[in-house]
């Protein structure tokens, strides 16, 4: 398999929805992200909130790379009535696996649409043929600890992962297959 995911362009389980973010999304991210959110994902300063401006770039690549089938497709996460409650992506690795992650802004979480959203990429994966999937989660992150096992994944204990800006941090790496 190479660099690209053959995903649909959107997935629901009649509940949820996961399609293209939209660079309309932009302005619901900035007003729904918290710092747990930039926190997690290794914002420069997890205090400091994404400006709309920088929003609007990161969503423009997401709907580019969404469109164009990888190596990484992020899906965002709707209500049932079309309200942006987070984001999820699946990211190819080698060997035929691929890393997952997800996010929940504020107001939706402890409602399942994380595990939803968790449980709607696993099943594309399947369809992708993806061998193994992956979740490297903050060890203190104990929500998204219980999201992957609460999707089957088994945890495989800490690991040292490097952080973007190069520091080593531990995480806990968590398997499935599909």
């Amino acid at each position: 398999m190479g660099p690209f995911l053959n995903l649909p362009p959107s997935l629901t389980d009649g509940v949820i929805r996961l399609d293209a973010p939209t660079v309309a999304d932009a302005e619901a991210h900035v007003a729904g992200e918290d710092r747990e959110i930039r926190l997690r994902f290794e914002s420069p300063d997890p205090d400091v909130p994404a400006s709309l401006e920088r929003a609007r770039e990161v969503f423009a690549g997401w709907m580019a790379t969404h469109a164009a089938g990888g190596p990484t497709i992020v899906y965002a996460v709707r209500t049932p009535s079309n309200q942006l409650a987070g984001g999820c992506e699946i990211r190819h690795l080698a060997a035929g696996g691929a890393a997952v992650s997800y996010w929940i802004y504020p107001p939706f979480r402890r409602q399942g649409y994380g595990a939803r959203a968790l449980a709607l990429l696993c099943a594309a994966a399947e369809g992708a043929e993806l061998m193994r999937l992956e979740a490297r989660i903050d060890a203190d992150n104990l929500a998204s600890c219980r999201t992957a096992e609460a999707s089957g994944f088994i945890d495989n204990g800490l690991i040292e992962d490097e952080a973007q800006d190069g520091q080593v941090i531990m995480r806990r790496l968590y398997v499935r297959a599909p």
